[in-house]
């Protein structure tokens, strides 16, 4: 099964986590990273890699970062590179968010690291929009 490394600024990955925890309960092979203020990079860098090494089992690894071109999204990059060379397949998704990594979580049993790459691409951009109100003439005031 891929696993799934959440990557961000701040505590944001924690709370994505903890979060995702309260919708669907525990979920294995799931992990966090979080970049915190005047945490060394190195630190941070081997965290990720660390990280992302518990979570392979062979499928490879799904990371969501939070912001692409950022700090985060810069070291699991050059994480991932390094690590192609202990056999470890690392995608990388930015801007993070609870559909993408919910839609990921859910579809991830029998699928493909590419193909989850996909699944949360898609989630992450379904997951965004302004909602329109519509109202029917018969039910004014229900909602």
């Amino acid at each position: 099964m891929v696993g799934i490394l959440l990557v961000s600024h701040g505590r944001m990955a924690e709370g994505m986590l903890d979060t995702l925890g309260m919708v669907m309960g525990e979920v294995e092979q799931l992990d966090h990273v979080s970049l915190v203020m005047g945490e060394d990079y190195e630190v941070f860098e081997s965290q990720i890699a660390q990280k992302t090494r518990d979570l392979n089992d062979g499928d490879g690894v799904l990371a969501l970062v939070d912001l692409f071109g950022a700090s985060p999204f810069n070291v699991t990059q050059k994480v991932a590179h390094a690590l192609e060379g202990e056999g470890v397949r690392i995608r990388i998704v930015s801007g993070m968010n609870l559909g993408m990594l919910a839609e990921a979580v859910s579809m991830r049993e029998g699928s493909t690291l590419e193909g989850l790459v996909s699944v949360a691409m898609e989630a992450g951009h379904r997951g965004i929009g302004e909602p329109v109100q519509v109202v029917d003439d018969e039910n004014d005031g229900d909602y």
